[in-house]
């Protein structure tokens, strides 16, 4: 177990006390909850097509929302996020060509419709939990164009 020295993190005024010389022992973490892709991790499409990307949460713990990015060039972009109290939300430049095609806190599923070159890219599930956090599936699709 490695031990943290934690050395007066806030003045003392604040708390009253002196954090100085307190240590705690930290256990390595235990696995973090996974997620299972439920369909390839790359898929194929050729343009003009349709794909849907699905991801089921294997955690335990409370699933509070479940947000669907698109990495590109290093950044994610935000396409779509499901929970119970704001239902299903879709980012204003994917609502022509995005739905859900299952939408639960456990399982969701997103369809990607009429899929163009710039649809290529990899796409990420994100099942935010409560109390660990963040529990993620990648995926990627791969855009072929039309036959001569």
């Amino acid at each position: 177990m490695d031990k943290v020295l934690v050395k007066n993190p806030v003045p003392l005024s604040a708390y009253q006390y002196s954090w100085e010389n307190v240590s705690f022992c930290m256990a390595p973490a235990s696995p973090p909850a996974s997620v299972q892709v439920t369909n390839r991790k790359v898929q194929s499409v050729q343009a003009g097509g349709n794909v849907t990307f699905s991801c089921r949460s294997v955690t335990k713990e409370d699933v509070i929302q479940v947000t669907w990015q698109k990495e590109t060039d290093g950044t994610e972009d935000n396409i779509a996020t499901y929970s119970t109290i704001n239902g299903q939300k879709i980012a204003k430049a994917y609502v022509s060509h995005v739905s859900f095609a299952h939408s639960e806190l456990q399982a969701s599923a997103i369809s990607l419709h009429g899929v163009t070159l710039q649809d290529e890219g990899c796409y990420k599930c994100i099942f935010n939990t409560f109390p660990s956090g963040a529990v993620t599936g990648r995926m990627c699709l791969k855009v072929y164009g039309k036959a001569l």
